[in-house]
C-alpha cells in the first residue's frame, strides 16, 4: 500500500486494512523476549493471567498530562497505579493514569488487557523500544530498529537567553523520535540535528517554536553522508607539549582497516599495558569516537572501520589522559587519511514481493 499522510492520500484505506487483514492479538504466536536476569530466550503469550510484558512503541507529549507512553501489552494485564519495571534503565516506576485514545479524545481507563494499545502517564525514564514488565518475571522484547537519518542541519538559539529552552526543546523531541538525532560538534561547538529527510526537519524546528515557545535559527538541511576507508592505513602521532606550568606526554600507534558495509565502528587494543595503562584505555576510546564524528574530509561521521591500537608508550610522570585522548584522535585522524577515505551516500534497502502468478514472461 502506498500513500502519504501529509497530503491525507491513502490513510483511510491503510486504516481499513489493518481492521480487515491484520490477525486480532489472540491470533498471533507467543512473542519471544530475553530474561534479562538469566539472558536466557522466553515466551510471552496474550494471557491476562499472565506476567506483564508490553512494549512502548511511542513517546507524544500532552499539554494538560505531560508525557504520553504508548504502549502494546502482549501478556499480562495493567492497572492504574501499579508499578512497572524497566529492564533496560533497571528502574520501577508507578503509573498514574491510564488513558484509551480515540483520535483527538480520550479516556481514563483503570486497566489494559493483553492485545490492548494504550498510553501510560507518570513514567520520566522511558525511550521507545523500551519492555515494560514484572519485575519478578523481568524480559527484554526485541526492540524496534529505526532507519539512520538521512539528512541533518545546524540549529542555534536566536537569543543566548533561550539556550537552555532550545536544549531542553531538542532533549524532550529526540526522546520521543528515535529518528530525531541530536549531537554538538565538539570543534565547532554547534548543535547539530539529524532526521529522515528535509520534511522531517521542518517539523522539528515547527514543533520547536510551535510547543515549546522558542525561536531557533537554522542552517541549510545538508545530506548526511558519512566517510569510510578503502584499504589499511597506519598512523603514530606523539603528544609532548607543555600545558599551563605542566609538559604532558603521550603516544600512539593506530590502524584502520575496512569494515562490512553495515557493521559500524570496532574498537580493540592490541597494546600491553605497560604501553597503554588500564586507566587511559577509556580516554583512548573516547578520543577516537571524537575522530569518528568529525571525520577528516567533510566533517561528516566515520563508519564500517575496524580501528585497532598497536602500540603506544606512557610515561609515569608525564602521561595524562587529555595527552592520551589528543594522542587518540590525532593518531585516528591520520590513519584514516592514510586509508584513502571516500564518502558513502545514504541509500534505501528496497525488497520487493511479487506473487509468481502476476510475473511477466
Amino acid at each position: 500500500m502506498c500513500g502519504t499522510s501529509l497530503k491525507n492520500q491513502g490513510v483511510q484505506q491503510l486504516l481499513d486494512a489493518v481492521v480487515d487483514y491484520l490477525p486480532s492479538p489472540l491470533e498471533v504466536p507467543v512473542i519471544e523476549g530475553v530474561d534479562s536476569k538469566t539472558g536466557e530466550t522466553v515466551t510471552r503469550s496474550p494471557d491476562d493471567n499472565g506476567p506483564l510484558s508490553g512494549l512502548v512503541f511511542k513517546i507524544a507529549r500532552d499539554p494538560y498530562v505531560g508525557r504520553l507512553i504508548f504502549m502494546r501489552v502482549y501478556s499480562g494485564r495493567i492497572k492504574k497505579g501499579q508499578n512497572v519495571f524497566n529492564p533496560r534503565s533497571k528502574k520501577r516506576e508507578r503509573i498514574t493514569k491510564l488513558v484509551r485514545l480515540h483520535a483527538d479524545s480520550r479516556d481514563e481507563i483503570d486497566e489494559l488487557y493483553s492485545g490492548e494499545i494504550g498510553a501510560l502517564v507518570g513514567l520520566k525514564d522511558v525511550m521507545t523500544g523500551d519492555t515494560l514488565c514484572a519485575e519478578n518475571k523481568p524480559v527484554e522484547l526485541e526492540r524496534i530498529k529505526f532507519p539512520e537519518p538521512v539528512m541533518f542541519m545546524a540549529v542555534e538559539p536566536r537569543t543566548a537567553a533561550d539556550r537552555d529552552k532550545v536544549d531542553d526543546a531538542l532533549e524532550s523531541l529526540a526522546s520521543e523520535d528515535p529518528t530525531c538525532i541530536v549531537k554538538v560538534d565538539p570543534e565547532t561547538g554547534q548543535t547539530i540535528v539529524s532526521g529522515m529527510g528535509e520534511l522531517h526537519l521542518e517539523i522539528l524546528k515547527s514543533r520547536m517554536e510551535r510547543e515549546f515557545k522558542v525561536e531557533v535559527n537554522s542552517g541549510k538541511p545538508m545530506v548526511a553522508y558519512y566517510e569510510t576507508v578503502t584499504k589499511e592505513g597506519t598512523a603514530s602521532h606523539l603528544f609532548d607539549r607543555e600545558i599551563g606550568s605542566s609538559r604532558q606526554y603521550a603516544k600512539l600507534d593506530v590502524s584502520v582497516k575496512p569494515a562490512g558495509r553495515g557493521e559500524g565502528i570496532s574498537i580493540e587494543f592490541d597494546v600491553s599495558k605497560d604501553k597503554v595503562p588500564e586507566e587511559f584505555r577509556a580516554e583512548v576510546e573516547e578520543g577516537i569516537n571524537d575522530g569518528i564524528l568529525t571525520g577528516v574530509m567533510g566533517r561528516y561521521a566515520v563508519t564500517d572501520v575496524k580501528v585497532m591500537i598497536t602500540g603506544g608508550d606512557y610515561d609515569k610522570e608525564l602521561s595524562t589522559e587529555v595527552a592520551f585522548r589528543t594522542a587518540a584522535l590525532m593518531a585516528f585522524r591520520e590513519a584514516v587519511m592514510a586509508g584513502e577515505p571516500e564518502f558513502l551516500e545514504p541509500i534505501m534497502a528496497v525488497d520487493l514481493v511479487i506473487p509468481s502468478e502476476y510475473m511477466g514472461d
